[in-house]
C-alpha cells in the first residue's frame, strides 16, 4: 500500500501545480491521471479495489474537482463577493414543498421541506431560504451536476436518468451530465429521450473490455461544454429571438 501512496502524492502534487485551464494544461492533467490509473492497473490494485468500492470511483470524482478548480477560482474572484460558490460532492437541491402539520399551522406557522439528491460532483451556489423571515434553511443549488461512474450499466443508467429528472425539475438551468470510464449498456438503448444533457465515456468502450487510456479529447469536450454553460446567457429569449430566430 505504501507504493500507491507515493504514486498518489506524485499525481496530486503535479496536478495541483497546474493553475491554468488552456488546452495544453488540461491535456497535461489527463496525462497525470493516466499515469496514476496505469500504475494502479499494472500493479494489480484493480483486483484489490473494486468499482463498487469507495476507492476507485473517487479517483474520477476528485479529478473533476482538479479539472475545474482553476476556472472556478477565476469565477469566484470575478463575482463571488460573499463566498457562496463552491464545488465538489454535495447534497444538491432538487425541489421544495410546504409541509404544515395542520390548517392552523399552514396559516400561522408554515414550514417548508427540502428535497435533496447526493451528487458526485457539482458546481453550486449556497442559498438561505426562509418563510416570513423564519425557519431559515440552507440549500445548495447546482449550476452543473455530474454523475461520476467507473462504468455505467443499464441499472445505473436508469438511476442517472431518474436523478436528472429530479434535479432539473427544480433547477431547469442546471447542466446535468454523466462522466464514466466505460459504458456497458446495449447500444439499442438510447438515453437521448431523458433529461441528461450528455454522457461522456472517457475510455470509449465497454467495461474493461480493453484498457484504453482516458482520452484527453473527451475530457476537453467535458470541460468546454461546462465552460460554455458557465459563460453563456441562460435566459435571454429576446436576444435569441432577435439574433438567432430560435427560442430554446
Amino acid at each position: 500500500m505504501d507504493a500507491i501512496v507515493v504514486e498518489y502524492k506524485k499525481y496530486i502534487t503535479h496536478v495541483l501545480n497546474i493553475t491554468t485551464y488552456d488546452e495544453q494544461s488540461i491535456r497535461e492533467k489527463v496525462d497525470c491521471l493516466n499515469t496514476y490509473y496505469n500504475f494502479i492497473h499494472n500493479a494489480g490494485y484493480d483486483n484489490t479495489f473494486s468499482s463498487q468500492g469507495k476507492f476507485r470511483p473517487t479517483i474520477l470524482e476528485e479529478f473533476m474537482y482538479l479539472l475545474f478548480k482553476d476556472i472556478l477560482s477565476e469565477k469566484k474572484t470575478a463575482y463571488d463577493k460573499y463566498d457562496t460558490l463552491a464545488s465538489g460532492s454535495v447534497k444538491a437541491y432538487s425541489n421544495l414543498f410546504f409541509k404544515p402539520s395542520s390548517f392552523e399551522s399552514f396559516v400561522k406557522k408554515p414550514e417548508i421541506g427540502i428535497n435533496e439528491k447526493d451528487q458526485d460532483y457539482a458546481i453550486y451556489r449556497t442559498f438561505k431560504l426562509s418563510i416570513d423571515g423564519k425557519g431559515e434553511k440552507t440549500v445548495r443549488v447546482p449550476a452543473v451536476a455530474i454523475e461520476v461512474k467507473t462504468y455505467i450499466d443499464k441499472t445505473m443508467l436508469d438511476s442517472i436518468i431518474a436523478t436528472a429528472e429530479k434535479l432539473k425539475s427544480g433547477n431547469p438551468y442546471t447542466l446535468f451530465i454523466a462522466v464514466s470510464e466505460w459504458y456497458d449498456v446495449s447500444t439499442d438503448v438510447d438515453p437521448s429521450y431523458s433529461r441528461i444533457d450528455q454522457i461522456y465515456v472517457l475510455r470509449k468502450g465497454k467495461h474493461k473490455s480493453t484498457w484504453n487510456n482516458i482520452d484527453s479529447n473527451i475530457v476537453l469536450s467535458v470541460f468546454n461544454s461546462i465552460q460554455k454553460h458557465l459563460e453563456r446567457p441562460w435566459s435571454d429569449v429576446k436576444r435569441r429571438l432577435e439574433e438567432d430566430g430560435v427560442i430554446i
